[in-house]
């Protein structure tokens, strides 16, 4: 009998353990999980003032006269813009607070070419191009920082960029910090290929670069992060040039012709190559939409896919002898971009290249096997 109430006290001991080490490990996460619902009050507060409309009538596409931001960016109302019930967090704690008392968030960005040389010649710059004074992610960014910190009473707060390196690893750079790519493991300016092994600095967000529907090192991004409400989105849109040999009307007839080669930038690759697997699909990274008019121009792809139901016509991007395009083939899919915030059931892990050097920025990121952050 003795022994039997014994093992009850164990269990019991055993169990209020366990539920402890999970509350406190709740709380040590509870800051990120404030800085997600923050930024969810304050958007749907924008969106609700008709700021956000503003900062999308007010953009200048970086070619005037072809198509307007009102035309293909789109507000889906994953949260309804009601602050009644989208309060923001009292009592911060944790990293949330410090980026109250500090003035500061750091936010995590892919560099992509500049505008001056790009000038409408890539689709991101279509979205951010930064051209005239506007820009419609930063200027959303700084709008839902400002109503943080007018309900919080503080500062406004200073965004601090950083930038990270290829291969974009974005995961851990939310869960353990950018590994790569200077000598100084905590410098904010970042070399490419330099091979050091020691964390960088951990980024408190990740801006408009990665869409809810995408994966980084090997997870569904949706279960390696905490994400916001979408921010913005837009749809994906099929280009086939007059004359092509190929009948293409809708996304089907696309999928069903595995010849017909694919022609796509950086925003739209991860669609592109998942709904058409048996199509040969070409990324182009840097001006997507010069390159791939000079791709279907050179034989080398047969139809272009982004995010633009209008592109700008090749002579304005530099192109020569590049085809007309038929008219612009919708394929009702929408993708959209949240803002991402460190998850707490994910570990990532450097993975080293075999040879003479390690290369750090490599990062595998698992699912942990219980729910319980070790932060």
């Amino acid at each position: 009998m003795n022994n039997h109430i014994f093992l009850k006290i164990f269990l019991l001991a055993s169990l209020l353990f366990v539920s402890q080490v999970q509350a406190g490990s709740s709380r040590k996460v509870d800051g990120d999980d404030q800085l997600v619902d923050a930024f969810d009050a304050a958007w749907v507060r924008v969106i609700n003032s008709g700021k956000y409309r503003k900062i999308i009538q007010d953009f200048a596409e970086p070619i005037p006269g072809v198509i307007d931001a009102t035309d293909y960016i789109v507000n889906q109302a994953d949260c309804l813009p009601n602050p009644e019930i989208t309060p923001f967090p009292a009592k911060p704690r944790g990293r949330f607070a410090k980026i109250l008392s500090s003035g500061q968030i750091r936010r995590g960005h892919v560099a992509g070419m500049p505008w001056f040389i790009s000038s409408g010649a890539s689709t991101s710059d279509w979205f951010d191009n930064g051209m005239y004074g506007s820009s419609i992610l930063d200027d959303i960014f700084a709008e839902i920082l400002r109503e943080i910190a007018k309900h919080y009473s503080v500062e406004q707060i200073e965004v601090n960029s950083i930038e990270i390196p290829f291969p974009f690893n974005t995961t851990s750079a939310l869960q353990d910090g950018i590994f790569g790519t200077n000598l100084s493991p905590f410098s904010e300016v970042y070399e490419m290929f330099e091979f050091v092994n020691n964390p960088g600095i951990i980024v408190d967000i990740i801006g408009q670069f990665n869409a809810k529907g995408g994966e980084s090192e090997n997870l569904r991004r949706l279960k390696g992060r905490r994400s916001t409400c979408t921010i913005i989105s837009s749809g994906q849109f099929i280009h086939i040039p007059v004359g092509s040999p190929y009948v293409v009307s809708s996304i089907d007839d696309l999928q069903s012709n595995p010849s017909i080669r694919i022609c796509t930038g950086n925003l739209s690759t991860q669609t592109a190559n998942q709904y058409f697997p048996e199509n040969v699909v070409v990324t182009k990274r840097q001006l997507d939409i010069k390159e791939c008019y000079e791709a279907i121009r050179d034989g080398e792809a047969d139809v272009f896919f982004n995010s633009l139901p209008k592109n700008p016509s090749p002579e304005a991007v530099g192109v020569v002898g590049a085809p007309i395009f038929q008219a612009t083939i919708d394929t009702k899919i929408v993708a959209g971009t949240p803002y991402w915030v460190k998850g707490n059931s994910v570990l990532c892990k450097p993975v080293f290249v075999p040879g003479p050097f390690n290369f750090g920025t490599f990062r595998e990121c698992v699912k942990k096997k219980y729910n319980i952050s070790d932060s």
